[in-house]
């Protein structure tokens, strides 16, 4: 994936990797029959303190990424903070 944190000091990231299942039910209910479906989902959230300034994102190889999310809070207590969510699709 080729997104970057947003500028300031790293507070915490994490990242998810969710692969759907396409299901078909039997005439009597019970799944019959499950397959992966061809792309995998990857949720980036990067959360920073300092420069409240975002970077850019691009798409790498088989990935496609977006920023699905972005906010920045300020107050005069503390360091501004912000937090990016970036999702990215992979074929499998």
């Amino acid at each position: 994936m080729g997104g970057s944190a947003p500028t300031g000091y790293l507070q915490e990231s994490s990242k998810e990797v969710t692969v759907e299942l396409a299901t078909i039910r039997g005439a009597s209910g019970p799944i019959a029959e499950a397959t992966v479906k061809p792309r995998s989902i990857t949720t980036t959230i990067c959360k920073s303190k300092g420069d409240a300034t975002f970077v850019a994102v691009q798409g790498i190889g088989a990935f496609t990424s977006a920023v699905t999310s972005a906010k920045v809070s300020q107050t005069n207590d503390d360091y501004s903070t912000s937090e990016a969510t970036l999702t990215s699709y992979a074929s499998l």
